[in-house]
């Protein structure tokens, strides 16, 4: 078949496909093209003359910018230029959105306080469409966080007007909230979680402004709570049978937690000077109902001595660590002992190069892990106490299936920067390939 003669069928072939896709309502095409990227959703507009506003009611309005990211990242020059460029889109956009409901509005770009004027404008048009899931992420592309008052602050006067009637109603459709680089205070986002019925959801990430969190009352539906980065944290209540999940990484804190039954998954840790014993107090008398749980620490003498207990319904074991290179990983095999049932494995690993000889500062009995199945190093370089590790799990986990091998840096997983140090990975991926003579009859060894 000739170029011209196949270009002519796949035209042919496409118009049929308009075609039978506009026979469908207009209810079913929003949908559709609800589904789409913002970008991919305007540029059906020019299909037909029908098709030429339906984009304007889509109900998912994700602003998200790889393409203008991944510019600032290669060239640090053209940040002010690429925000220009950002915020007239998302005002060109909601300028035409014609739609009375949202179920999803996103934000994705590094902006600051002084775009708090747009900022705020978009919420509040989110809000009064009824929007269902609200991220605003807001963290710089370089990872480092500029000076803490050029942060956008969530406006406290702004409550004011959330509690009128009218705008009352509209928010009480919010079902989840997620606030990365926004300074929002504990009494902002208490008034969320005890007017939005439906809200289940809430994620804070690096908020100057928050303090305290009060999670109380029968009425809460919140189910998944993650506090994250919030370095003036000084206090966490939570007294909700509604709490499925507790999230919290940063300094120490005062944490109270009752009334939780269908606690299943805890997430807890912080960096310098965080004691695990303090981090775990509060939480250990749930231990017994976990089914998952990720313990992240700076990896000392102090936090390597786990307090005795048992955690009989834990499926998944999760450790995220900065460790010395030298510093055997061994004992963190002293909290899976307790872990009769433990499925999975996962460790996460961030090292500092102090040399390559192992040091170990006690002796760890063997431990055999009947119920393991599948083991996930993620950070992995090829230390040799990465190895040990490896080859311990491999011995001592008699019905293993698989183990999983990553070298991404933790910190960058599901990041447009997990792509990144190719030559790194290459290294790490030849370093993984000592454990091949290893493994076991049976055992999958995957290297990503």
């Amino acid at each position: 078949m000739s170029k011209r003669a196949r270009l002519e069928l796949d035209t042919k072939q496409d118009e049929i496909l308009v075609d039978w896709l506009s026979r469908l309502p207009d209810e079913i095409l929003v949908n559709i093209i609800s589904r789409l990227a913002v970008r991919e959703a305007a540029r059906t507009s020019v299909l037909s003359s029908r098709w030429k506003y339906l984009w304007t009611f889509t109900t998912c309005l994700n602003f998200s910018a790889l393409k203008m990211l991944w510019n600032v990242k290669k060239d640090p020059a053209t940040l002010e230029e690429e925000r220009y460029n950002y915020i007239n889109w998302v005002n060109d956009v909601l300028d035409s959105h014609m739609g009375l409901c949202i179920n999803e509005f996103r934000l994705c770009f590094e902006l600051r306080n002084s775009h708090g004027s747009f900022i705020t404008h978009w919420i509040f048009t989110a809000l009064a469409k009824k929007v269902q899931k609200l991220e605003l992420n807001l963290h710089p592309v370089g990872g480092g966080f500029w000076p803490p008052l050029e942060l956008y602050a969530f406006p406290l006067e702004c409550l004011k007007l959330f509690r009128s009637p009218r705008t009352l109603s509209n928010i009480k459709s919010l079902r989840s909230l997620c606030l990365d680089a926004v300074n929002v205070s504990g009494e902002v986002l208490e008034f969320f979680i005890y007017s939005c019925p439906l809200l289940d959801r809430l994620r804070v990430v690096f908020s100057l402004d928050l303090l305290s969190l009060k999670v109380v009352g029968s009425s809460v539906k919140l189910k998944y709570l993650d506090i994250c980065y919030c370095y003036f944290m000084e206090e966490v209540e939570i007294s909700a049978p509604s709490v499925r999940s507790f999230k919290y990484y940063g300094p120490e804190i005062k944490l109270r937690m009752e009334n939780v039954p269908q606690l299943l998954d805890i997430s807890i840790g912080g960096g310098y000077g965080v004691r695990m014993k303090h981090a775990i107090s509060p939480i250990m008398s749930y231990f017994h109902q976990l089914e998952t749980l990720e313990l992240g620490f700076v990896l000392n003498a102090e936090n390597m001595q786990f307090p005795q207990c048992e955690l009989p319904k834990l499926r998944h074991l999760t450790f995220n660590v900065l460790a010395f290179s030298s510093k055997s990983l061994l004992g963190l095999s002293c909290m899976m002992e307790a872990s009769t049932f433990l499925q999975k494995f996962t460790l996460k690993l961030q090292t500092v190069y102090v040399g390559s000889e192992i040091v170990s500062e006690r002796k760890f009995r063997d431990c055999l892990h009947q119920h393991l199945k599948v083991v996930e190093l993620i950070g992995f370089v090829g230390l040799p106490i990465e190895l040990e590790l490896a080859f311990y799990l491999l011995k001592s986990a008699t019905t293993l299936e698989k183990m999983i091998v990553d070298p991404t840096p933790p910190a960058v997983l599901g990041t447009p920067w997990e792509f990144e140090n190719y030559k790194k990975k290459q290294a790490a991926r030849s370093c993984a390939k000592e454990l091949e003579p290893k493994i076991p009859k049976g055992v999958e060894l995957v290297i990503l």
